[in-house]
Parts: C-alpha cells; structure tokens; sequence
C-alpha cells in the first residue's frame, strides 16, 4: 500500500497547474529539475621549493589498483569514476524518459593533465560526454599554477589569491577540446567557499569569489548551501539548501545565479552538516522538493533538487566491496537517492533531468534582471 507521503505527492502534482518552459516541449505539472554534480578531485598541492613534488608524475600515470585496494589522488581514478558514475545513473531515467546529465567539474590539475600530449585525453574514451548533453565547469579548489611542471601550490585565502586561483583554473579549462568541440562551458563553478572563509570571513568570501568568477565569465555558482549567503531567500537562513534557484546581485552590477547543495550523499556521512548527506537526509529532503513545488503557484521559482558525487569517493567504493559485500560509501548513496528518485518518479513526480545550465536558462528566461544580462 502506497505510504501517506507517496499519496500526498502524487495528489500536489496531479493538482498543479504550472507549465514547463517551452523548450521543454512538454505539458502538465510542473517538474522538479534534478541536477548532479560530480566533483573531480584532481591532484594534492606541492610545498614551494618542493622540487621532487613539483617534478613528479604520479598522478598523471599511476595505474588503476586491484579490487579491494584504495587510490585517491589519481588521473586514473578521475577518469574511472566519473565514467561508473556515468554509467550508473544511465540505469535511471526522468518523467519523460530522459537520461540523467551530469555536471562534471573538475580542478586544475586534471584540466592540465587532459592537455597533456603524453599523459592527458581518456576522458572521453567510453562516453562523449558532450554529444550526450553533459556539461564541464569549474571546481575551484584553493591552489594556483606553480609554473613547473604539474606542480600546484595553495593558493592564499585573500582577494588576490581567489583572483589568481580562478585564472589559472580558467586558462587551462579554457585550451581543453575534444572532436572541436570546448570541453569547458565556462559558464558553472564551485568557488571552494568553506576553504577561502578562512581567511576572507563568511560573507566577504562569498563576495570575493563571485566576483573573482564573474571576471572569467562565469554566471552560475553550485556550491555548498551555506556558501551562499547575500540575498538568499527570506526563510532559508543558511541553514538548510535552498529548494529553488535564486540570483544574487552585487551594487556593482555583477551578479550570479545561485544553486545550493548539501554535499555528497554517502553512507559513511554522520549527518546533520552542509558537507554530506546520510542516504536517508537526502530522500527526506527530495520529497521536501516535490511537495514545496507543488504547493507554490508562484510560476517565477524554478525548483530543483541538486546532489554531488565525487569520481573517487564512488570509485573507491565499489572497488574495496569485496563480492557478495554491501556498498558503504558514497556508491552506496548515488544507488540510494537514484532508486528514491525512481520511486518517486514511478508514483507520478514529475522530475527533470537538466545540466546547472540548462536550470539557469529556465531561471533567466522567468526572473529577467532589471538590466542587459551580460553573457
């Protein structure tokens, strides 16, 4: 028997009367747009002068290990565990039938090592990505280009130092192609909030970053919900995600649209923080989602449920379950809020698979700034 939340689910939907855009070619309630994040870690910094780090290979040529042993820190592992999860979420599909898309973001030493003539490329050896409606942006770990080799160094928490992080990230996302095409959309970051805060306060971070973003043509700020702090909306009070895409803008005529996440949804998450969520916070907070959309007839939200992944948090996952073992991690999670969205999904939800782009232009299209919007 269909449990009562299924039931009063179902019945906001089938009573909404809200629209989808019209690029969606669809009609009848309107969908709650889900959009997944998969953080692509990259590489760990060198101290300056640290001339055997900043000389060394290994993350661009250590081999994927056997079952049952970990690898962090890999080109390899970076690569397979974005295409696991790729594969996984391709089990899954939207109202209409659709496939999930993913919003891959990886951080500066990946970017450079996909440049590399001798080390880089794979990314696309299994999927295109791109012909298959995916998007690249920006993960914006606290680190700038040593000049050496692949050699990082941590970039300070301080307006210049968001500054140069930001182009040193874009210069290398910016040169990446694949069959012609640009790899990066240019267009979605994740700022590194919780860590640029340490030096630059909460609210100022959040400033710097968005300015230090905007100067690279960046719009669209996914990022850990209690990173967004300037004209969140009345209710919220940094305390949990907010349900529905929302812009900020600065007096200075910058402005970013804003979409919140709780981190990665993992087994091994305590719970009760803004950096994960227990497979069961993560259900509770979907179906939250669906029935705060289908109680709201103001047609202007865009209402959107967004969750991360991480290539080796997943990958790592599925290599150290032993046969016949259960998932503990965050492969387990990715199965767990996917199946709860199927199931929602099968009771009569109306869901939408879509990039951070895509759930941007649906947002513009309906909140127009009060100015030329500046591409």
């Amino acid at each position: 028997m269909r449990t009562l939340i299924d039931l009063i689910i179902t019945l906001c939907f089938v009573s909404t009367i809200l629209t989808v855009p019209a690029w969606g070619q669809e009609t009848g309630p309107e969908p709650v747009y889900v959009v997944i994040m998969n953080h692509v870690e990259g590489d760990t910094t060198c101290r300056e002068g640290d001339a055997a780090c900043l000389a060394s290979v290994q993350y661009q040529t250590v081999p994927l290990p056997p079952p049952g042993v970990q690898l962090w820190n890999a080109y390899s592992v970076d690569i397979a565990g974005n295409d696991l999860i790729y594969k996984i979420l391709l089990n899954y599909s939207d109202s209409a039938g659709r496939k999930p898309k993913l919003f891959i973001e990886p951080a500066g030493e990946w970017w450079q090592t996909y440049l590399d003539p001798v080390h880089g490329g794979k990314a696309f050896d299994k999927f295109n990505y791109l012909a298959l409606g995916n998007e690249f942006g920006m993960q914006g770990h606290a680190i700038m280009y040593s000049g050496i080799n692949f050699g990082w160094y941590n970039s300070p928490h301080t307006e210049e130092g968001v500054a140069r992080k930001f182009r040193d990230l874009n210069f290398f996302a910016g040169q990446a192609y694949f069959g012609g095409q640009a790899v990066n959309g240019g267009k979605t970051f994740t700022g590194g909030w919780k860590l640029e805060r340490q030096g630059l306060g909460d609210e100022y971070a959040e400033v710097v970053i968005d300015h230090a973003a905007y100067a690279q043509g960046y719009r669209i700020s996914f990022e850990d919900h209690d990173g967004h702090i300037k004209d969140e909306p009345l209710g919220i009070n940094n305390q949990h995600a907010s349900p529905f895409v929302y812009r900020t803008v600065y007096p200075d005529g910058v402005w970013m649209v804003k979409i919140d996440m709780n981190g990665s949804v993992s087994g091994n998450c305590q719970g009760n923080t803004p950096r994960c969520e227990t497979p069961a916070e993560a259900a509770a907070r979907f179906d939250r989602t669906l029935q705060v959309r289908a109680s709201d007839p103001d047609p202007s939200k865009v209402y959107f449920y967004g969750f991360v992944t991480h290539s080796g948090g997943v990958w790592n996952d599925f290599n150290m379950a032993l046969p016949g073992q259960p998932l503990t991690g965050e492969g387990l999670g990715l199965k767990k809020i996917m199946d709860h969205i199927r199931l929602r999904t099968a009771g009569g939800a109306k869901i939408r698979f879509v990039t951070p782009m895509e759930l941007a232009a649906i947002f513009n299209a309906r909140n127009p700034l009060p100015f030329q919007l500046t591409e």
